[in-house]
């Protein structure tokens, strides 16, 4: 076996280990609340995405719109791993995307930096960092953690387009990460925008042909992404002209407030002051000593701290979502700024104290997690998962899926109907002698086909924002069968055919460069 198969098994090894790990403090210490029923009732809804955005056996029945609102492709692959069993399902699917986040990092710095020290304190930083952790044990939203698998292949592929190299790394991530977060998305397009006018500084770019290329790049990439999300982006945008999307501001973490509660004596804050001052020393030594890529991210830091500190309900425009995509965005310039740090400090020591280095970083940071998993004190914890009903579950979600609460009226009185789902399809029947207005507790959307007594009928949208019809005297069985609607499946068969072009060229650059490396040799 080569050097280079041996590290790599051992590494791989390591990263499962750390994994494992991660997934059992997080099983026996986690709270298991609301976010954490809804990841998992939102994973097996995803059966039928492929046919239907709406599936009529979750969500208490409400036909909610969920999939149309929130990006689905990303976390499908969870879906076969929580339908067989909750609580062990989940567990494996949370390893996965622990020990791909591991390997993510690891190969995307090690393609950046060529050191494989640098790159493993970056990946153990960046997956074991704090940030992380909050995301998985507090916050819990499951897209708000696996879209960290995204972020070092984008910012490597942003590094490669502006060197003018290959473009289909920025594409793949990008795509990827709109496919998982969009508030994500959003925040990493504000600070690649920065690092492309800073790019005049470079001397690369002094030349015409530099920005032409760039251009070209740019303008690939961009258009790819674009087919890529489409999938998503039209069906989404064709509900927002249908309605407004309205979202309450979200409430993050207040470091002001934080600090404030503090207390700390005047020797404590000037000693913090002290620290901070010559913290900043050191990053002003490092920038000085740095090559450009370094000194881009250390400026990017700047902006990305500041706005973890502003008030953002005394902004025009509410950026609260954007927050913890800053966060999780500082949390990786500041794991590479870090790892770069040490290895400037320990470049020049002994194979044996890196080694240490390695094995106290580990610890270090494997201690972390243990002790701040220890001091949360969980009602209930995912050993309880395989108990819930997921399929009742509701949210109000964009829709007005929680309204219905599944609750039929007729002639805006409270009535007893017999019905039956089965994802895509809604059967119900109703006896009455007299015609009736009959309001279905299932949110109105425009790829329904719905029949009463087999023949197509007319609907409107009531007052909760569900289906109304008009009854037939005596027994009426309605149908309602729901698909994507033409734009849906357009998008959709034009997503599919963009992704396999963008796999193509891929494909073709990388086997297009090994031939020039073969024939070099």
């Amino acid at each position: 076996m080569s050097n280079r198969s041996w590290k790599g098994t051992i590494l791989g090894s390591i990263f499962l280990l750390l994994s494992v790990f991660y997934t059992v403090m997080f099983f026996q210490k986690a709270e298991f609340g609301d976010t954490m029923i809804f990841n998992i009732a939102h994973l097996q809804s995803l059966t039928n995405v492929f046919t239907s955005p709406i599936n009529f056996n979750y969500w208490n029945h409400s036909g909610s719109q969920i999939n149309l609102f929130s990006p689905w492709l990303t976390i499908l692959s969870g879906t076969i791993f929580v339908n067989s069993n909750v609580t062990y399902g989940f567990s494996i699917y949370l390893t996965l995307i622990t020990f791909l986040t591991f390997v993510s990092a690891y190969v995307y710095m090690n393609r950046f930096s060529h050191d494989t020290l640098e790159s493993l304190l970056f990946s153990l930083i960046y997956t074991l960092s704090l940030n992380r952790f909050v995301q998985v044990f507090q916050i819990q939203r499951l897209e708000n953690y696996l879209v960290l698998i995204f972020l070092p292949m984008v910012y490597y592929g942003i590094y490669q387009i502006l060197k003018n190299q290959r473009w289909y790394n920025l594409a793949w991530g990008m795509s990827l990460i709109i496919w998982t977060s969009p508030y994500m998305a959003v925040g990493v397009l504000l600070t690649l925008v920065p690092w492309i006018i800073l790019m005049i500084f470079k001397g690369i770019s002094h030349h015409w042909s530099y920005w032409g290329r760039l251009s070209l790049s740019l303008l690939k990439t961009f258009g790819l992404v674009v087919l890529t999300t489409i999938g998503f982006l039209v069906p989404l945008g064709t509900k927002l002209l249908q309605g407004k999307l309205q979202q309450n501001p979200r409430n993050n973490f207040n470091y002001v407030k934080w600090f404030d509660q503090l207390h700390l004596s005047q020797i404590q804050q000037i000693l913090l002051i002290g620290i901070a001052v010559l913290s900043v020393l050191v990053l002003i030594v490092i920038f000085m000593n740095s090559q450009f890529s370094y000194k881009l991210i250390m400026l990017e830091m700047i902006p990305l701290t500041i706005s973890l500190f502003v008030k953002t309900d005394s902004l025009v425009v509410d950026w609260s979502r954007l927050v913890p995509a800053f966060q999780s965005i500082l949390d990786l310039f500041l794991a590479i700024i870090v790892s770069r740090i040490v290895i400037l400090i320990f470049q020049e020591g002994p194979g044996i104290l890196k080694l240490l280095l390695m094995v106290a970083t580990i610890g270090g940071m494997s201690f972390l997690i243990y002790n701040q998993a220890d001091q949360i004190h969980a009602e209930q914890r995912i050993t309880s998962a395989s108990k819930i009903n997921y399929q009742k579950y509701v949210i109000n979600y964009h829709d007005r899926a929680v309204e219905g609460q599944n609750q039929f009226l007729v002639n805006n009185k409270k009535a007893s109907v017999s019905y039956y789902t089965k994802a895509n399809d809604y059967w119900i029947q109703y006896y009455d002698p007299q015609s009736a207005t009959m309001d279905i507790p299932v949110q109105k959307y425009s790829g329904y086909k719905i029949q009463l007594n087999n023949e197509n009928v007319r609907t409107t949208k009531s007052k909760r924002g569900t289906i109304e019809l008009q009854t037939n005297p005596g027994k009426s069985i309605v149908e309602i069968h729901t698909q994507y609607d033409w734009i849906g499946i357009i998008s959709l068969l034009a997503n599919l055919f963009s992704f396999i072009l963008l796999g193509y060229l891929s494909l073709t650059k990388v086997v297009g460069k090994n031939k020039k490396i073969s024939n070099k040799s």
